[in-house]
């Protein structure tokens, strides 16, 4: 009786198992299919694409030719360089120079229009005899490639013209490159020849246009497809070179990084490498089509495009992965008709152990009925846990209803913490809340980072430190914020921070009285520290400790004798070596004060020098305090600015420029750049102009000094 519904069971199980793998093999078959057709499809896009791009490309060489050409062509260029050639080449005579100069400014003048002229953008001018970077340009040469006349900053042209002979030297403008420049840029460079006026172009060459330029970004904004559709789709020039492959195109690796033009060279023997099988099959009008390993390691279906009149290759990659999608979602829609089949298995599965499922049913409920005690307790353990702690602890849901809080967040609320339970946030007002707390809770729900906020409160006085922190429990979205009264903390820094400032004025008033010859130095010296370092973006403690190690460097000086301060001039070298030395034992008088930034080391590394010649003697670099190396410079600059009453003060971006010949030597150059930016423009200039001014202090009969300004 028994047996046959058995059996029955395991014949519809069977029949089902069977379908399924029918259904599977179906879905196989299908799929291929699919497969092939969409990539035909992909092909002929991809065709249309790099077509497009190719021609773009040409285009934008034929352009750049036909300016070197039309120069080459210029009948009064060709009278002028076969004048200059017919004289040797000498430009002596003043015939020659004036054909010279006119040839020059016609050279300046297309190179201005077509991007051939380097200029140097700088944030300010410095006086100093710097070389220009020989980058671009567009020069006149003789047969040989002597430059007759050139643009400013043209680099060499020996290997272009060589290039050019070594092609046959016949009529056409050649193109060569890119290689790396003199600063390693990208360049190009063009070549066409001059023919005397009565020659034709089967005569001998009498010169040269050379012209070099950077590729600029207009050439690798033309391998971007307009109205992309495609998510992984890459453009890009590569070429070989002996036996590796150079991209010649900036590329972005796997892990987003750009990499420059000429910085990505792979073994050209790789047939598994993409360019190498565009290398290896690209026409001009076709390139065929496989399924390669990108630069990145990534596999792509790719073509190629060769350039015409160029080594270039243009690539057109696209992920197999996006090619495969269409695939991948007709995959799907079948594995859910599989599914459904194996469905069918489960419930009859199901239905044949449904007395054990009962069972086990069972079971679980009675786990999840002690899983529930065990929340139970734990939840009132951090309960109790977060209301011993001195922070307002609450908690919110995505709808801004709060879930949680301790017992300082209610305090003085008289609600218990359940009551908070599902209250909105605007609906209660807590002690420890900013009124922006909605604002930034919202703000963490939608962007899912943390947020920290110090805000002061004028009406009560207080000071709240408060953290918002996404929270994700069970894919339910939460904020958990953590709140604090930090007004005691605030107002002892605030004191401490003014009697600091206090302390700092009076020592400084101490330091220049006893020295009169360089009365306000102090003063300036932390004016020009705090203002480089802000130029320097530095952070306040920074910025704090070198205005404040500018103003006491001077503090050891109370420790030299009167005397030897006040002669301005007949000091033996023990005594110049006692004033010099004062700057360590200001250092040594302030061991035991308390700063918020290094200002005892500061002062210890003022002396110190950028090459390590310095004291203390081997401290170089970037292992000299960043405060010591800006409170160094200021020094310098206010000493050589600052009026005197035995001398006048020297001009402010003269003795800036002094400190820039000095840099990596005994200076850090940034200090010195952000110096001389804050002169020009942030009128600086206007700002100290009082530094020209000599400040003088007289000796009165009882030996004190008093200030006064003469001029």
């Amino acid at each position: 009786m028994n047996i046959r519904p058995n059996l029955a069971v395991i014949a519809l199980a069977m029949t089902v198992v069977v379908g399924a793998a029918i259904a599977l093999f179906l879905a196989h078959k299908f799929a291929q299919s699919e497969s092939d057709r969409d990539s035909l499809v992909w092909q002929r896009q991809m065709a249309v694409v790099i077509n497009s791009r190719q021609t773009a490309i040409e285009e934008w060489l034929d352009g750049e030719k036909k300016i070197i050409t039309r120069l080459a062509e210029n009948p009064n260029l060709r009278i002028y360089v076969g004048n200059i050639e017919e004289a040797s080449g000498d430009l002596n005579d003043e015939n020659s120079m004036a054909q010279a100069s006119y040839l020059e400014n016609m050279m300046k003048s297309v190179a201005q229009q077509n991007g051939y002229m380097h200029e140097v953008s700088r944030d300010f001018t410095v006086n100093a005899n710097i070389q220009n970077a020989k980058i671009a340009g567009l020069a006149l040469t003789d047969q040989q490639g002597k430059i007759i006349v050139s643009t400013a900053s043209m680099p060499s042209v020996i290997r272009s013209i060589a290039l050019y002979l070594e092609r046959g030297a016949n009529s056409d403008v050649i193109s060569y490159g890119p290689y790396k420049g003199e600063q390693g840029e990208p360049t190009l460079s063009f070549v066409a020849p001059i023919f005397g006026v009565q020659d034709d172009n089967s005569s001998p060459a009498i010169g040269f246009v050379v012209g070099i330029k950077v590729v600029p970004d207009e050439v690798y904004q033309k391998l971007i497809q307009p109205g992309e559709i495609s998510k992984t789709a890459k453009n890009y020039l590569v070429r070989k070179n002996e036996t590796s492959v150079e991209y010649l195109s900036p590329l972005r690796n796997e892990n987003g990084d750009l990499n420059q033009p000429l910085t990505i060279v792979l073994d050209g023997k790789n047939e598994s490498l993409a360019a190498v099988f565009a290398l290896e099959n690209a026409q001009e009008t076709t390139g065929g089509f496989a399924e390669r390993i990108n630069y990145d390691g990534k596999k792509v279906l790719v073509t190629g495009r060769k350039i015409k009149d160029t080594n270039w290759v243009l690539l057109r990659t696209v992920d197999s992965q996006e090619v495969l999608n269409a695939i991948v979602a007709r995959k799907n829609a079948i594995m859910w008709i599989s599914g459904l089949s194996i469905l069918a298995i489960s419930i009859l599965i199901i239905l044949i152990w449904r007395h054990g499922i009962s069972v086990r049913v069972a079971r679980a409920a009675e786990l999840q009925k002690i899983l529930m005690q065990r929340y139970e307790k734990l939840s009132h353990f951090l309960q109790i846990v977060t209301d011993s702690q001195p922070t307002a602890i609450t908690a919110i849901d995505d709808h801004g209803c709060y879930s949680f809080a301790n017992a300082q967040a209610i305090k003085g609320t008289g609600l218990d913490s359940k009551d908070l339970v599902g209250k909105k946030i605007g609906s209660v007002s807590l002690t420890l809340k900013s009124p922006n707390t909605e604002k930034y809770c919202l703000d963490v729900l939608k962007n899912e980072k943390a947020l920290s906020f110090v805000e002061k409160f004028a009406d009560s006085g207080m000071t709240i430190k408060s953290d918002y922190i996404p929270l994700s429990v069970d894919h339910e979205k939460g904020v958990l914020m953590v709140a604090e009264d930090i007004s005691p903390i605030v107002r002892e820094r605030e004191r401490r921070e003014t009697a600091l400032k206090n302390l700092v004025s009076t020592l400084t008033m101490v330091i220049d009285s006893r020295d009169p010859y360089s009365a306000r130095h102090s003063e300036r010296v932390a004016m020009v520290s705090f203002a480089i370092a802000q130029e320097m973006n530095m952070d306040d403690v920074t910025c704090d400790t070198a205005n404040i190690a500018g103003a006491l460097m001077n503090l050891g000086k109370i420790l030299v004798p009167r005397e030897l301060l006040t002669r301005p001039k007949g000091l033996s070298e023990d005594e110049l070596t006692a004033i010099r030395s004062s700057i360590m034992k200001s250092a040594d008088m302030l061991e035991t004060v308390d700063f918020d930034g290094p200002v005892v080391k500061t002062l210890r590394q003022v002396r110190a020098h950028w090459d390590g010649s310095g004291t203390p003697e081997g401290l170089a670099g970037q292992d000299i305090l960043v405060s010591a190396r800006i409170v160094a410079v200021a020094n310098a600059f206010v000493g050589m600015s600052s009026a005197r009453a035995h001398r006048a003060g020297m001009d402010m971006i003269k003795a800036a420029s002094l400190l820039l010949n000095d840099a990596d030597h005994i200076y850090d150059r940034k200090p010195v750049t952000a110096l001389l930016n804050y002169l020009e423009n942030k009128d600086g200039l206007d700002k100290w102009k009082e530094f020209g001014v000599p400040v003088i202090l007289a000796i009165d009969d009882d030996g004190e000094s008093l200030p006064h300004t003469e001029g």
